[in-house]
């Protein structure tokens, strides 16, 4: 299996979705890894910290390309958004939830197809 890494990132400090984007291409990058999953979870402090836990997987790509995250409402969505990647040859990387300015949204992430 391979080696796994948990980042949580604070609800508050995703003020857009194109900032978790950013960061988690940044992460990408420092991590050497592919995110792989995003969810929902809090931190156990005495307030609870509400924060958005990506999960990434290590790889051996020097280049892993650019991610694409798009808000979903429905699994019909979801169906629709997915073909229309696939006929870009932009797979398929996760479906999950995140927080942005501490509303949770329902999030699909896919990757830009590399030149």
């Amino acid at each position: 299996m391979a080696k796994q890494r948990i980042v949580a990132y604070a609800a508050d400090t995703m003020d857009s979705l194109a900032t978790l984007e950013r960061t988690c291409e940044r992460d990408e990058a420092r991590l050497t890894s592919k995110l792989v999953s995003l969810q929902l979870a809090s931190i156990d402090t005495v307030d609870g910290k509400k924060v958005t836990a990506a999960t990434y997987e290590r790889t051996d790509e020097m280049r892993v390309g650019h991610l694409i995250f798009e808000e979903f409402t429905t699994e019909n969505d979801v169906d629709v958004r997915t073909a229309i990647h696939k006929t870009k040859t932009e797979p398929f990387v996760c479906k999950g939830q995140a927080f942005i300015k501490t509303d949770s949204k329902n999030v699909i992430v896919f990757r830009e197809k590399q030149q």
